[in-house]
């Protein structure tokens, strides 16, 4: 069936019964689909211009009678049964967000798994005749400083084959190719010096890519992209479903991040100049699903109980065979995962935060707010971790007017004589991301529009400034508050918080909050004996600690004992590509980090309930 995207008149083709957001993806249109295409968000809203069919549940919904009428439907649940033409309107385009590159690292030393050694190698005499192979043996084991001698190198037939051309046309002088003890390959004259490799941290929604010099482990260039995988739904559990539901799922997602790997590297070496060929190996991180799917194994199961993953070594790849454009010897390394739903990226982020040493009695907390919260205590010389449902509503998902980190979001949020807003390009709002959600709530909670339970008060009920009770608007079932007048707005319509939405926080919050208690709880913890918490992630490096603080997000401690960590995970991705050590260090999170399962615990649930109150006083409560 024909499908006409527009207004860019793009064309595809897709069989009868396909659904417009599919049939988007094809033609590389992404729409906002933060419940993972299931019909609730009503974000996927475009216009059908011809071939329209009848509304759906979910459009009934969503969509007044007048709209349904001009074609106004769900891309989501609207299948194709024949031609059709569709305008997709910005408000439900995907535009990307701001995305963090950077993030602290522990100390450590370059000592990378590849490395490269420009040797000569002295010529065969009738006096010596030593083999080739082990003359340049013994060239490399001098070069490396070894006195232990030459077998423990190694070396493929492959390999071997190109070994007298390269003896022969480069007169006994050239660079040779380590992966470890083994020689990989070849390279004519002195190119020692040009050994990079790229850390890629692989996100639900964002991908970051470091290239990183090998000799040093010093980053060179950051770039990164938004996942194309998104297309196939915005969080983790979508694309499982999307795995066990259609055939093709699994190699459609693997050929997304393949590709996305691969404009990143070609991004990195035109920027600084970088021949793939001269990039030899690319670090991996990301959570337990992203991970399988980039190895191309199948994680299905992963989306139903008891959640545990077919995988949790590190894996390595031949990155000609997975596809991935670096040197064809190459290598690509895999992150070990710690559980189910507790991937690489954590390790990264333990191993970048350096939570498995230091004082042991000095208590540490590690947050990592995504897609999913990732939650990490150090203590009493143990290390235990969980993991949460929590960025559906602090990502956009559920939330009436949410979005991304995009431009023209709603970042900031101050109450003061009147609602001052920044944006995030300093554009008209077009909707509210999650810090300035936080923000929001914070200031609704602090100047009393929202009492301790959540609920947004009738505009009479308490003394509240005139320009906040003005604010307060009635939708016939509950209330409603008005944080930008249409007039200031993207496209004219009023930006509000819907009573909803304030729920929708309280269970992203809860959740957090109720993982937290729960870890501190099983090391005999309260939130005040923390000494420290990292905050790492996009989300988690801009939100504003009081106001976090204000909602019951992060437990009411000084404020100079919470740090920010910027992207902790990419940084340990950067540690694994250019140390070794750091390899063995992440085996060892890997399996002696103890994670703890929340799902079906009763003191998690009722942790959850309580969580999910705001801060009030004990008047009120």
């Amino acid at each position: 069936m024909k499908v006409i995207f527009e207004p860019e008149g793009r064309r595809v083709e897709v069989p009868s019964g396909t659904s417009i957001l599919g049939a988007a993806a094809k033609a590389d249109i992404i729409f906002e689909t933060p419940c993972g295409g299931k019909g609730h968000c009503g974000k996927c809203r475009m216009q059908v211009i011809s071939g329209a069919g009848e509304p759906t549940a979910a459009d009934l919904k969503i969509f007044s009678k007048a709209q349904l009428q001009a074609g106004m439907r769900l891309a989501c649940q609207n299948r194709i049964s024949g031609a059709v033409v569709v305008s997709v309107p910005d408000e439900a385009r995907f535009f990307g967000q701001t995305i963090l590159t950077d993030g602290i690292a522990a100390s450590f030393s370059a000592n990378a798994a590849f490395r490269k050694l420009h040797v000569t190698i002295p010529h065969a005499t009738l006096e010596d005749q030593t083999s080739d192979l082990d003359r340049l043996k013994r060239a490399v084991a001098a070069g490396l400083g070894r006195s232990d001698g030459i077998g423990g190198i190694g070396i493929r037939l492959q390999t071997v084959r190109t070994l007298p051309a390269m003896l022969h046309e480069h007169a006994n002088a050239f660079t040779v190719v380590l992966h470890g003890d083994e020689i990989a390959g070849f390279e004519a004259g002195d190119t020692a010096s040009a050994c990079y490799g790229v850390a890629a941290d692989i996100g639900t929604t964002t991908v970051v890519g470091l290239l990183v010099d090998l000799n040093t482990g010093k980053q060179v260039l950051a770039a990164s992209r938004i996942n194309p995988q998104v297309a196939r739904g915005d969080d983790v559990i979508s694309r499982l479903t999307f795995i066990r539901e259609d055939p093709g799922g699994l190699k459609d997602l693997q050929d997304r991040i393949v590709g996305c790997l691969n404009e990143i590297i070609a991004e990195l070496c035109k920027k600084t100049g970088v021949p793939r060929d001269h990039i030899y190996e690319l670090t991996a991180v990301g959570n337990t699903t992203m991970s399988h799917i980039l190895a191309g194994v199948n994680c299905g199961k992963l989306a139903e109980a008891p959640f545990a993953a077919v995988v949790r070594d590190a894996m390595n790849v031949n990155a000609h065979d997975l596809g991935v454009h670096i040197n064809p010897r190459g290598n690509v390394y895999i992150s070990p995962n710690i559980a189910g739903f507790v991937g690489g990226d954590t390790v990264g982020m333990i191993l970048a935060t350096n939570l498995m040493h230091g004082d042991p009695q000095r208590v540490r907390l590690a947050i990592d707010i995504g897609t999913n919260g990732e939650l990490v205590l150090a203590a009493n010389g143990q290390v235990i971790s969980c993991s949460t449902a929590a960025g559906p509503a602090f990502e956009g998902a559920r939330i009436k007017q949410g979005m991304r980190a995009a431009h023209g979001a709603i970042d900031k949020v101050v109450f003061n004589d009147a609602i001052d807003v920044s944006t995030i390009g300093n554009a008209p709002p077009r909707g509210i991301c999650g810090t300035g959600l936080i923000d929001s709530v914070a200031e609704m909670v602090r100047t009393g529009v929202v009492d301790y339970t959540g609920r947004i008060i009738d505009p009479d009920e308490a003394p509240l400034p005139d320009f906040l009770r003005r604010r307060i608007v009635s939708n016939g079932d509950s209330n409603e508050f008005v944080l930008v007048d249409g007039e200031k707005s993207h496209n004219g319509q009023p930006i509000l918080l819907t009573q909803r939405d304030v729920r929708e926080v309280q269970l992203a919050k809860g959740a957090m909050r109720a993982g937290m208690e729960i870890l501190l709880s099983e090391l005999g913890l309260t939130a005040q004996d923390i000494d420290e918490v990292y905050l790492a992630g996009a989300f988690g490096n801009f939100i504003r600690k009081h106001m976090a603080k204000g909602i019951g997000l992060l437990p009411d401690i000084d404020s100079e004992k919470i740090k920010f960590v910027g992207n902790a995970a990419g940084a340990g991705a950067r540690m694994l590509l250019a140390s070794k050590n750091c390899r063995a260090e992440a085996e060892r999170i890997s399996t002696n980090v103890r994670y703890v399962e929340l799902a079906g615990r009763p003191d998690f649930q009722q942790a959850f309930m309580t969580s999910m109150l705001f801060p009030g006083t004990n008047e009120q409560r």
